[in-house]
């Protein structure tokens, strides 16, 4: 089950690979958010700034985009 190391969330990971689509004070500051279940698995994605293209890139090895807490902003992600 990934985790961020710092701060123990494990329900959302954020990818720092994609900018948000608008960069305004209300915006997300993540373009790409993850939610994951209690075993660990991604049930759903927040695609405010990838492409679908690359959303499904993400879904498919999320250990490779999901890189940061939006929680702490920590990139200590242990997968």
């Amino acid at each position: 089950m990934p985790y961020c190391r710092n701060c123990g969330n494990h329900e959302s990971l954020a990818s720092s690979q994609f900018a948000p689509s608008t960069e305004t004070a209300a915006a997300p500051p993540w373009g790409l958010l993850a939610n994951f279940n209690r075993n660990g698995q991604l049930t759903t994605m927040e695609c405010q700034g990838a492409s679908l293209d690359d959303a499904q890139e993400a879904f498919e090895e999320p250990e490779k985009y999901f890189d940061i807490c939006p929680l702490c902003g920590s990139n200590e992600i242990n997968w």
